[in-house]
């Protein structure tokens, strides 16, 4: 068996192409563009992988949470209409 060749590929450098095929994809799904149904649906499934790829890339940061009980019982009321009011 051969070997499977691997390449590297920074994904600063997929940016500008998945531009490229995000306009291309809703050009063709506004229908300003016409274009090989075959190709669109390639292109999207391309898009799609792509996008995956480099999430599973990206560095996980730690994410916390401020969090404050709210013991007044008056106060409730008025803080969880503020909360969901912005929301």
């Amino acid at each position: 068996m051969s070997k499977v060749q691997k390449t590297l590929l920074n994904n600063a450098r997929l940016l500008p192409l998945l531009k490229l095929a995000d306009t291309y994809l809703i050009k063709m799904e506004n229908g300003e563009w016409s274009g090989n149904p075959g190709t669109y649906k390639e292109i999207k499934k391309s898009v799609e992988h792509s996008k995956s790829e480099m999430a599973k890339q990206s560095r996980q940061r730690r994410k916390t949470m401020t969090i404050e009980y709210i013991p007044e019982i008056e106060r409730r009321g008025i803080i969880g209409e503020h909360n969901t009011r912005e929301v």
